[in-house]
């Protein structure tokens, strides 16, 4: 049994997904919802195994805090086409799977038993771009942030974690440091910035992205 939760505005999307899945014994969906919090809250929950979501979420928040869980879910993101730039923003932040909304249900059947095993699904051509963007986004991680100043390679990995929307308690886990030096390199962050705030620094740095670039970092935003 591979469980799911489906995610996007669109009632109607829902229901023929829904009804799709409903087509094959193995799927089995726990809910859907219109919202992205209350997305969050059935993830919490249920601990389904795939989390379906429309494409337009990327910079609405949850797919950064899925995929930040201590057991995330695998992602599948859909959108009308696969030509656009939140599938490749997904795709820059870790989702396992893409297909377009009108796909038919066969193909989401061996999508979704193919990301629940293990496997991506994504085309190859996305997968290329968004190795070509994150490489951009290395060489560019090299510079001062405009507007901050030089900071160390840990202060830098710290704001793109913010970004992203972790906790300070999240992001020392993934780090290896404690909350409490978290917290001492915001402080830093913030004094050399002249901010007053984690919401403020998302702003700033995302107001100093590439387009491609804050596409992929609004996904932790909320």
């Amino acid at each position: 049994m591979i469980s799911i939760v489906l995610g996007g505005p669109d009632h109607a999307t829902r229901r023929a997904l829904v009804a799709g899945f409903a087509r094959f014994p193995e799927l089995r969906v726990l809910g859907d919802s219109d919202a992205p919090g209350h997305l969050s809250m059935l993830v919490a929950a249920h601990r389904p195994s795939v989390a379906v979501l429309d494409a337009c979420w990327v910079q609405a928040g949850p797919l950064g805090h899925l995929l930040a869980r201590h057991v995330p879910p695998r992602v599948m993101l859909y959108a009308d086409t696969l030509a656009r730039p939140e599938i490749l923003a997904g795709v820059e932040l870790g989702v396992h799977g893409c297909l377009p909304r009108d796909a038919p249900p066969a193909a989401w059947r061996r999508a979704i038993q193919a990301i629940h095993g293990g496997d991506s699904w994504i085309p190859r051509a996305l997968m290329a771009a968004a190795l070509a963007d994150l490489r951009r986004m290395v060489r560019s991680d090299r510079s001062p942030a405009p507007g901050i100043g030089p900071l160390t390679d840990r202060q830098r990995e710290i704001v793109r974690w913010v970004i992203q929307g972790l906790s300070n308690k999240e992001i020392g886990r993934r780090m290896g440091i404690s909350p409490t030096t978290v917290k001492t390199h915001l402080h830093n962050i913030f004094e050399r910035a002249g901010i007053s705030g984690r919401q403020q620094l998302t702003v700033h740095a995302l107001g100093h992205a590439t387009p491609a670039r804050a596409a992929a970092h609004g996904a932790g935003v909320n």
